[in-house]
């Protein structure tokens, strides 16, 4: 028989079930305000959510919070048991959230779900300004938060830290310089000449067409219907409303299915993630069954959207399924269509960008994030430094604001620091992606069109650690490597070139 938990930590399961079910409450409105709120409710629901962030910022960070977390520290439960992890991860949350004000906390989402609104209203009609005192706002409290958090050398430090542990503004700095020459050369030479290909999946489809298909393309690569489903929304997102409740988003082109395609793609890797976690069905709300970091998560969705989706493999596949859906693609053959979804050019929206130019544009927004936060860059500045540091790296000159610094979600929710891990999840698909085909029944498998070995796999060496081991340490224990982005740069040139 088992010895019985101590009572402090009792008390902490307890009191993170209690905040659990309201974050996920939130989440749920956060997730409708984006999918179907009626756009005359954003001032009740932004004080809703911020009503609700309130009362579990004040549940995890009260006296009585900090002397239990103490009390399990101490005891001594083995060093890598489920509860040792929990006891540490509640440690690094406290320790983080008890340093924000509960006025700072609700004044922040309010601003963010005021801000989401407006970034809505001024992308539709391109005009930054509708947006800009909302982001003047949201950056003026994350450089608040920043403060109360503290940092060694850089206020980007403490905000990206929330979303990659460990990451710092010198090692960004160390990584994106490494990138992107090799990325400007890759780009000038994988840009020299458009594949005569590139275009031959565009066409007539239906959004009831392309529903049908995604559908059956997620279904198939493993995202459990039971467990989650998919919306549309401005800006494609996944979100996580329970331990059996994933929601998945995207938005469509009646022109180009492949849009919509690989935005459910890259969602259902996050989705994936997130439904093979390690949860206690007794205990859902437990950190030890949380995903480890945005760079892990990122390296889930960006490897069921690149190195499987637009693979010949997967092409030869679902071809045969995307015709009986878009009559228009009789005749293109599985070669071409792997052609059309490589064919690299230089363009302007990030979430529809081929995966060479693709860092690029995360390159561009991470240092204008830097600029911003560091008082460099003002707020009101930011279309004009947008289009000029876009040209001197893609050579394009951006006509509009909805093409230019409006296109993404991120600033509205308050995401500053979110941007370098989809470039470290880009590093950590290549690597983990590299380790799986080693696996022969992987590689044959992907050969086939088959994915469950693949998920398989991805469930042994990440999914099922949760946040036990963190990031770096995750990959070198799945590939036998800490994260090298040369695995990145290969994949590109072997693709690309």
């Amino acid at each position: 028989m088992s010895e019985p938990l101590p009572l402090p930590y009792r008390k902490l399961r307890q009191r993170s079930e209690e905040a659990y079910l309201l974050s996920t409450a939130c989440a749920l409105l956060e997730w409708d305000q984006e999918t179907g709120m009626p756009p005359s409710a954003v001032e009740f629901r932004s004080t809703q959510i911020a009503h609700l962030q309130g009362k579990v910022h004040a549940l995890m960070t009260g006296k009585a919070v900090d002397e239990w977390i103490a009390e399990s520290e101490s005891h001594p439960f083995r060093p890598d048991s489920p509860e040792a992890i929990n006891a540490r991860e509640w440690r690094y949350e406290y320790d983080r959230a008890a340093k924000i004000p509960r006025r700072l906390v609700e004044e922040f989402a309010r601003a963010r779900s005021l801000a989401q609104a407006a970034w809505q209203d001024a992308r539709t009609k391109s005009e930054f300004p509708l947006f800009q005192p909302h982001l003047e706002t949201i950056l003026k409290l994350k450089l608040e938060m920043a403060k109360c958090w503290g940092y060694h050398h850089h206020p980007y430090d403490a905000l990206v830290e929330g979303y990659e542990r460990g990451a710092t503004v010198a090692q960004l700095d160390a990584l994106f310089d490494r990138l992107q020459p090799d990325l400007v050369e890759l780009v000038g030479a994988a840009t020299a000449s458009e594949r005569k290909d590139a275009r031959c999946l565009q066409g007539p489809a239906p959004v009831a067409a392309q529903q049908a298909f995604n559908r059956e393309v997620a279904a198939g690569v493993g995202f459990d219907f039971d467990a989650g489903r998919i919306d549309t929304a401005v800006h494609p997102f996944c979100t996580t409303l329970g331990p059996r409740d994933v929601r998945l988003t995207t938005r469509y082109s009646e022109t180009d299915f492949t849009s919509s395609l690989f935005g459910v793609l890259h969602e259902a890797g996050h989705g994936m993630y997130e439904q093979n976690l390690p949860y206690d069905p007794e205990h859902p709300s437990l950190p030890r069954a949380r995903a480890v970091s945005l760079g892990i998560h990122e390296s889930q969705s960006r490897l069921w959207e690149n190195h499987v989706g637009r693979s010949k493999t997967f092409w030869k596949r679902w071809l045969p399924e995307a015709r009986r859906h878009f009559p228009h693609l009789d005749g293109v053959k599985p070669k071409q269509a792997t052609h059309a979804v490589n064919s690299a050019r230089r363009s302007f929206i990030r979430v529809e960008a081929d995966e060479v130019t693709y860092d690029l544009h995360i390159i561009l927004r991470y240092r204008l994030e830097k600029a911003l936060v560091s008082g460099d860059l003002a707020v009101a500045n930011l279309p004009s430094a947008w289009n000029e540091m876009f040209h001197q790296l893609f050579g394009l000159k951006v006509k509009s604001d909805r093409e230019g610094c409006l296109q993404d979600v991120h600033w509205s929710f308050g995401l500053i620091g979110y941007f370098p891990t989809y470039s470290l999840g880009n590093i950590n698909a290549a690597q983990l992606f590299q380790a799986a085909l080693k696996d022969s029944t992987v590689a044959t498998d992907l050969e086939e069109g088959r994915y469950e070995s693949l998920l398989t796999w991805l469930r042994e060496h990440v999914h099922q650690h949760g946040t036990h081991h963190l990031p770096a340490d995750l990959i070198r224990r799945a590939t036998g490597e800490r994260p090298r982005p040369e695995y990145l740069l290969n994949h590109l040139r072997d693709r690309y070139l």
